[in-house]
Formats: C-alpha cells, sequence, structure tokens
C-alpha cells in the first residue's frame, strides 16, 4: 500500500492511510483487492482502484455516515443509465454492486484519457470532432427523461448574485457585475416563455468527467443523484469549463464559450433560437458567475476568465439591442 501515500503526498498521507486501512477491513475475505488512491476527500470519501473478482474496479468508500445515502443514489442513478448507455459510442460504466452496509461502491474501471486533456494533446484540426463527443454523450444520456417543464429562474439568478459577491479578483469584479446586469435584464426579456426543456442531468458535466478510450467510445463518470434541471444547465457547464481554461478548439467565441462547440450542442438537442438566444445564455451567464475562482487561482486562469467574460459581455450586449 506505499503507493497510497505515494499519491496522496501533497493533499493529507495520514488521511489516504486511514482510508486505505478501513478500506482493507472492509473488503477482508472478500476476492477484492484494492490498489493505488485515485482521489481522497478527507473526512468524506476516497476512491481506489483494484480488482474484484478478478476483474478491474474502482472502490469508492464513503468515509462519514452522511456520505453512505450520497453513495445509493449515485449507485441507483447509474444503474438507471447504464441500462440505456451500456454499449455504443456513448457509455457509463457499470455499477457492480454496493457492500459493507453501502459504504463501499464497486464499478467497473475504464481506461482512457479525460476529454480535456484529450483536446489538449490533440492536433488543433482533430480537436473539434473531439469537443463534438461531449455534446453526443449529453444528448444520449438526457433523451429519456426529456421534457417541458415550467421556468423557475428565480434561484439560478439568486446563485448567479450570491457567486458574483464572492469574488475576490479585483479583474474579475467589474466585468462579472456588468454580465450579472445582463443576466438580469436577458430574464426579464425572457418573461413570456413559460416553459423550458429539461432531463435528469449529470450534475457536473464538464469535459473531465467524460473518459475517451482507444476505442473512440467516450464514458461519462461522477454521475450525480437523480435531479432534474433544464438542459442548458449542463451545456453551460461544459462550454464555461473548458472555455475557463483558455480550450477553444474552434478558434471563436459566441457568449464568451467556443462557437464550435455550442454549435456542436444546439445541434445534439435542435435548440431553438429562442433556446439559442434565450435559455442557454443565461445559463451561460450563471455558469460563469457561479463559481468563484479560488483566491490563489493562478494568473493564466484569471485571464482566461477575463477573457470569456468580456466576450460574453459583449454578445449579450449586442443581443440585448435587438
Amino acid at each position: 500500500m506505499n503507493a497510497l501515500l505515494e499519491n496522496t503526498a501533497q493533499a493529507d498521507p495520514a488521511a489516504a492511510a486511514r482510508a486505505a486501512g478501513t478500506l482493507e477491513e472492509l473488503l477482508a475475505g472478500l476476492d477484492a483487492a484494492p490498489e493505488e488512491i485515485l482521489r481522497l476527500v478527507p473526512g468524506r470519501r476516497a476512491v481506489f482502484a483494484g480488482h474484484w473478482l478478478g476483474r478491474a474496479v474502482v472502490f469508492h468508500l464513503a468515509l462519514a455516515p452522511e456520505e453512505v445515502a450520497g453513495f445509493r443514489a449515485r449507485h441507483d442513478e447509474q444503474t438507471r443509465v447504464h441500462g440505456y448507455m451500456g454499449d455504443g459510442p456513448f457509455r457509463v460504466p457499470e455499477p457492480i454492486r454496493l457492500i459493507a452496509g453501502d459504504r463501499v461502491a464497486v464499478t467497473q474501471a475504464i481506461s482512457g484519457t479525460p476529454l480535456l486533456d484529450a483536446l489538449w494533446q490533440a492536433d488543433k484540426p482533430d480537436r473539434p470532432a473531439l469537443q463534438a463527443s461531449g455534446a453526443g454523450w449529453l444528448a444520449a444520456h438526457a433523451a429519456p427523461t426529456l421534457e417541458d417543464r415550467p421556468v423557475n429562474r428565480g434561484p439560478w439568478r439568486k446563485w448567479a448574485v450570491a457567486g458574483q459577491a464572492r469574488q475576490t479578483h479585483d479583474r474579475l469584479k467589474g466585468i462579472e457585475a456588468r454580465v450579472l446586469q445582463k443576466m438580469h435584464a436577458l430574464s426579464r426579456r425572457l418573461r413570456p416563455v413559460t416553459t423550458w426543456r429539461s432531463a435528469l442531468g449529470h450534475g457536473d458535466f464538464h469535459p473531465n468527467n467524460l473518459i475517451r478510450d482507444a476505442d473512440g467510445v467516450t464514458w461519462g463518470i461522477d454521475l450525480g443523484a437523480s435531479n432534474r434541471a433544464p438542459i442548458y444547465r449542463d451545456i453551460a457547464r461544459f462550454l464555461v469549463h473548458a472555455a475557463r481554461r483558455g480550450m477553444l478548439p474552434s478558434g471563436q467565441r459566441r457568449f464568451g464559450v467556443d462557437a464550435g462547440g455550442l454549435a456542436d450542442f444546439a445541434r445534439a438537442f435542435a435548440l431553438t433560437e429562442e433556446e439559442l438566444t434565450g435559455d442557454l445564455p443565461f445559463f451561460l451567464c450563471h455558469e460563469l458567475l457561479v463559481r468563484v475562482e479560488h483566491p490563489d487561482m493562478p494568473g493564466p486562469r484569471i485571464r482566461h476568465t477575463v477573457d470569456l467574460s468580456e466576450a460574453m459581455f459583449e454578445d449579450l450586449r449586442d443581443l440585448l439591442r435587438d
């Protein structure tokens, strides 16, 4: 188990050692072999690679009682989605089993490259097609539960306001305040719209929660519980996450994010003009504002977010002039 400590030396090696010992105790007597630690959230959960009945798996370990209910919910959600995304070009790993009083979730291990890393590694001409796989995955995931639901923009505006108020970077405070003003203006313009499309969403749909394997299959990981939300929320999460890191495969922006990626999602979901110029920009604003950069965020990330914010503001201003 020395590798466990090596992989978490920069986080909390003592907590890693405790988690490793707990997992070994819970798996004692079973045909299971935990190996290296993949992720640790001290006091909450840990993720290990390993083998179960001779099969490569991932072990998710709950380190706190309140995590167990979440494990059950995520297992149920992954079971639901695996029922229609167990094969084909867009998939989710198989949820194999909950054990040890649901403190340990065993899931299929996936070999491949996180999509954002794959985009950086790819030649520039190949990046747009790779990015489009994200839109394809999300459309396949949402399809069975997609339906119109009544609009409720109030909570999203409230969360955006709270996020913008927490911003600590002077370079972002001013431009984000102006984006927030445009978000409110856009919301007022959309008042006649009474429904928007929603689905049981991923919950944290960004490019590094997608894995591309050697066969070109796109796998979605880290699914949350079955929470219904407007489809534009997951689209915005993906596009803003990439733009914040300077990944713009098409080389063009629209509403601050990659114009080609926005077009990919528009095609995948057959977005109407009203959705493309109303609901989706509203959620792009929300995503920009609600996720606040850490005070110690490196300068390049702040520069990317400034560029994103300024471009988003300009396009919103032009949109609202029409």
